[in-house]
């Protein structure tokens, strides 16, 4: 009832479900400097507290000072705290329009969800609520002499500066390409090994098996309640509920699709159809107004592949490069950890729920494929694509390779039609030549080259 009166960015958590809410949490920059802030006046009570209630003074006379002097010292080490705290922000603000304008949007979630970022943020702030809180009751308190809260304040504005070079640093670390892609494909495969594992990889089938063809004829079709990116499924209650009511459901949709609300979401069918409470199944779907990498590794593909097509915009081939590289690496990842079939079943092995199949070379356009497309008139960047599309043939499944070759091939055949330099032509047949190799395609290779020297003539 009173969750209406709070503040939008306050509500929307509450109609977020469990895991939704977490992972918002985690890419927020308010949790753990609000946790820093509660500690520090908790710290500052207590500091107060001890330095009331124990006489220090005779045991440590010589870091004791009377209240003047403390009082002094606290108000002239706020200023200095409160200095740095906004030497941070604009610091933090100077980055993240770097980033927003050179590269992607999509890069500020990852900079502002990593614990560093977070705890540098969540430091400066506590240090700075700590000091103004004994600034604020040391005034209220008969005390001749202080000896806890000089020398914690003391201490609080010598590590806040240490804290400043760190946070300097690690801004600097993160303004390289090279770290952020890095750091890009990290986490990403984190979510891939965690998260996809977990949801779904556990329930996967590789064969349909029964999937009562006779009654899908009769199938009922349910549509979206509202507007949005599907973010989350929860695919195990799914199942569990689609086995108690002997169903099949059959999504219409794949995670990180926007659908309009009444759209065909899912369709559903089996002897138990009848007494299906179709509500509750959609309250298995979480949207958003965003895409989200929580279910969704095409959404991580997206953000690397967008990191290259800005670089090629702003000049910076060797940027461009590394992030196919990353792209290549997580490629390799989801080769190794997701299997590309559609049916999810119960633990009688009886297929539950059909999703939108995906497919490897789906996922090839979805990182390579947008490269490729602004790259078409930039042949260095198409051998780098090659050579990583090499190395990719080199370290997958050998039933991935006549996906990447076709890709390869069909990126060949789109370039420009003039290879202006010899060198070009040379390097680029050279890759081929090794990707060929890599997933034997030696007479298709021949033909290309057939193909890129008629080009050259």
């Amino acid at each position: 009832m009173l969750v209406k009166f709070l503040p939008r960015e306050i509500r929307k958590y509450f109609r977020m479900s469990r895991r939704q809410r977490k992972h918002e949490i985690h890419q927020s920059l308010w949790f753990k400097p609000l946790a820093y802030v509660m500690a520090a006046a908790v710290l500052a009570i207590i500091t107060l507290f001890i330095d009331m209630q124990v006489d220090l003074s005779v045991r440590a006379s010589f870091f004791a000072f009377n209240h003047e002097t403390t009082r002094t010292l606290v108000s002239t080490l706020i200023a200095s705290i409160l200095l740095l705290s906004a030497f941070t922000l604009n610091i933090l603000l100077v980055f993240l329009t770097t980033l927003s304008s050179q590269f992607s949007p999509r890069m500020l979630q990852d900079f502002i969800a990593t614990r560093e970022t977070q705890h540098f943020v969540g430091l400066f702030n506590g240090s700075f609520i700590y000091v103004l809180l004994l600034f604020l009751f040391m005034n209220n308190f008969r005390q001749d002499e202080f000896v806890l809260v000089p020398l914690l304040t003391v201490f609080m504005t010598f590590s806040t500066a240490i804290i400043f070079l760190f946070f300097i640093n690690h801004a600097i670390y993160w303004m390289q390409v090279h770290n952020i892609t890095w750091n890009m494909r990290l986490i990403s495969e984190e979510i891939i090994q965690k998260n996809l594992t977990e949801d779904m990889e556990k329930l996967k089938v590789v064969k349909a098996g029964d999937l009562k063809e006779e009654l899908r004829k009769h199938a009922k079709i349910v549509k979206a309640p509202a507007a949005g990116y599907i973010q989350l499924v929860d695919f195990q209650g799914m199942v569990s509920a689609a086995q108690k009511d002997d169903i099949i459901l059959a999504l219409h949709e794949r995670i990180g699709d926007f659908m309009l609300a009444g759209n065909p979401l899912f369709s559903y069918w089996g002897p138990g159809a009848d007494k299906v409470d179709e509500e509750a199944y959609t309250k298995f779907f979480a949207f958003g107004n965003k895409e989200t990498e929580i279910q969704d590794n095409y959404a991580a593909m997206s953000k690397l592949a967008e990191v290259a097509i800005k670089s090629i915009n702003n000049g910076d081939p060797r940027s461009a490069i590394n992030a196919i590289y990353q792209l290549a690496n997580l490629m390799r990842a989801i080769d190794e950890h997701i299997t590309f079939t559609p049916y999810l079943a119960d633990s009688d092995k009886q297929v539950r729920v059909i999703t939108r199949e995906q497919h490897f070379e789906g996922a090839l356009y979805r990182g390579f494929g947008m490269i490729r497309h602004y790259a078409k008139g930039d042949l260095p960047i198409i051998i780098e694509i090659v050579s990583a599309l090499r190395m990719l043939a080199q370290s997958s499944n050998p039933i991935r390779h006549t996906d990447i070759w076709r890709f390869a091939e069909n990126t060949i055949e789109n370039v420009s039609q003039e290879i202006i330099y010899d060198i070009d032509r040379d390097l680029l047949l050279e890759k081929l030549d090794l990707l060929a190799n890599a997933t034997g395609n030696g007479t298709e290779y021949e033909k290309l080259k057939k193909a890129i020297g008629q080009k050259k003539a």
